[in-house]
């Protein structure tokens, strides 16, 4: 979940806080913070183990490491595999090389990886020894990947970050992760997140968990935004071959845009959400994320797949089987006519809303440069990159498109946040009463009771959205009640703005990306360059359900002509982050 309640550009540009309508728990602003975000000081954070790979990583010289970046950076999964059966590289290399980047980079600086898979190197010498014998020739064969770490994973702890879930080991795997292990990816390790999909206070920044810490953006003093914010980090840093994270509103296309990856938030129900801890269960949804838009297709063959613990899944079994590879495609990308949503409207509303808090700060009238520039961090999250960009690529390959001022779009709606505190209540029930007896907690009232024994350690930015939907005294009717009317709201408005503008998909702002995915429609982001700050730029694409062939093949198009991925000078991030938190591990 997106819920990052206010906007703190801090170094990125001087600007008043400016609150939203999410923080209306909170008594009175929440404070700003500069980026690179200091840790609080607590004592219930993780420490990383790398206990597993220590033999490896003391002979995995700087001269090898080196030699892999100069081999690996900015190749495709079909070109590591060709590495692979080739014989240029191992998959015991491939682990190495990323838990060696893990150790110099994310421990106690990026914070983007909450646990590594002990059995990661056997995981991927077995992975070899099939490669050799040819008794496995999978596209994800001995490919490390990420998972979010509230996906359950055997042999890994499950915690959605938080204290409640520290000791919680599932007995079983998330179908998802059973699907991967079925194609021979290699489970490197989990993810950090927003703790509880960013669901836990007001005031707790993106990216922050009780057992992970702090993420930070590899690309220097920016938000890493949604709760997805350690698969996008990790993807973005090249600390995995790709990752999985999941959304609710913005967790998952949100992060991967601010770190210059591709990530699909799928059809709700083409990736089985079974084993995964919950937020708002009508919404929630797993998806891939990689750093090119043949790697999300790739890792989607994979994820996808009907699931009886899932009955979502039975929706999208149009699609079962579907190779995303075929979509990799400018013909497939032609057949496709986009509408290009410009946020004048949009925008026209940020600037009274900033005006008066800023000509105060100023003690005079704010030129319209000065707006736009405090305006910026709040319309980047909202807006990806300009229409233009996204103009200018549809063009370059030939693809029909359609601009629409978004004045003409029926009435904002949001079909998520308003349902998020009831959804979790009764997600977290539901999920864990089917744990049984082996299930940590039970409810919300129990993350509740179990944080109030120690709240500075193990809610260091308190808990008030916890203990609201812990009071929440709306009966299951009432929301399921709540839920089928934004549901048909949500479809209502999208089939409104496609039938009106004659168009199939669109590209738009993330307000309406992530308030439309109530209808469980796709959303699809694309490296669009960095901003003038050095802040990446995505375009946004989303579409009607089971649209996702289609938005993958826009995607690849767009991706092939702006070639919008930059790499991250992590050295110079690094940088950063010690001056402003010293050696903080």
């Amino acid at each position: 979940m997106n819920t990052q309640p206010v906007i703190t550009p801090a170094n990125e540009a001087a600007a008043p806080a400016i609150t939203t309508e999410k923080t209306a728990t909170a008594a009175a602003p929440c404070p700003q913070r500069p980026f690179p975000l200091v840790e609080p000081d607590y004592t219930a954070k993780r420490p990383r183990d790398l206990s597993a790979f220590a033999a490896a990583l003391a002979a995995f010289t700087p001269e090898r490491a080196a030699a892999m970046d100069a081999l690996l950076t900015g190749k495709t999964i079909v070109e590591v595999q060709k590495l692979l059966f080739d014989g240029a590289l191992t998959s015991v290399d491939l682990v190495t090389y990323y838990v060696d980047r893990i150790q110099r980079y994310d421990v106690g600086r990026l914070n983007a990886v909450l646990e590594l898979n002990p059995q990661a190197l056997a995981d991927a010498a077995a992975a070899d020894a099939a490669r050799a014998s040819n008794a496995g020739t999978g596209a994800l064969l001995g490919i490390p990947v990420l998972i979010k770490d509230n996906i359950a994973t055997v042999g890994m702890h499950t915690t959605a970050g938080a204290y409640a879930l520290k000791d919680w080991m599932p007995a079983r795997d998330a179908f998802l992760v059973q699907q991967l292990r079925a194609e021979g990816t290699i489970i490197l390790g989990k993810t950090n997140l927003s703790e509880w999909a960013n669901y836990v206070d007001p005031c707790m920044p993106s990216g922050f968990s009780t057992l992970g810490g702090q993420t930070r953006n590899p690309y220097g003093p920016h938000e890493t935004y949604g709760s997805s914010s350690g698969s996008g980090v990790a993807t973005g840093a090249n600390l995995a071959t790709v990752a999985v994270g999941s959304e609710t509103s913005g967790s998952l296309i949100q992060p991967a845009r601010v770190n210059s990856v591709v990530g699909l938030r799928p059809s709700l129900g083409l990736v089985s959400r079974d084993y995964v801890v919950p937020l708002a269960p009508f919404v929630d949804t797993p998806g891939p994320m990689g750093r090119s838009v043949t790697d999300v297709a790739l890792l989607l063959n994979a994820l996808s797949g009907v699931d009886a613990n899932d009955p979502t899944t039975a929706a999208t079994a149009a699609l079962a089987g579907t190779d995303f590879t075929l979509y990799l495609s400018l013909d497939e990308a032609r057949k496709v006519r986009v509408g290009v949503v410009e946020p004048n409207a949009f925008v026209a509303k940020v600037f009274p809303a900033i005006q008066p808090a800023l000509e105060a700060s100023l003690g005079r009238a704010a030129t319209p440069e000065e707006l736009m520039e405090v305006a910026s961090p709040l319309l980047l999250p909202s807006i990806g990159a300009l229409p233009k960009e996204a103009i200018a690529g549809l063009t370059a390959q030939g693809i029909e498109y359609v601009v629409i001022d978004d004045a003409t779009l029926p009435p904002e709606i949001d079909t998520a946040w308003s349902l998020v505190k009831d959804g979790f209540k009764f997600g977290i029930a539901d999920f864990f009463a089917a744990v049984g007896d082996t299930a940590p907690i039970h409810s919300v009232a129990d993350i509740v009771a179990i944080n109030q024994e120690d709240l500075a350690n193990r809610a260091p930015y308190s808990q008030r959205y916890i203990e609201e939907s812990a009071s929440s005294a709306t009966t299951p009717e009432e929301y399921a009640a709540s839920v089928a009317a934004a549901q048909a709201a949500a479809n209502a408005w999208l089939s409104t703005v496609l039938e009106q503008n004659g168009v199939d998909i669109l590209v738009y702002n993330a307000f309406y990306a992530t308030n439309a995915g109530g209808a469980g429609i796709p959303a699809l982001t694309v490296p669009a360059g960095l901003d003038p700050n050095g802040r990446p730029q995505g375009i946004i694409l989303a579409g009607p359900y089971l649209s996702d062939p289609q938005l993958i093949a826009v995607g690849y198009a767009l991706e092939q002509a702006l070639k919008g991925r930059v790499e991250p000078d992590l050295d110079a991030t690094i940088q950063q982050i010690q001056a402003v938190t010293g050696k903080q591990t």
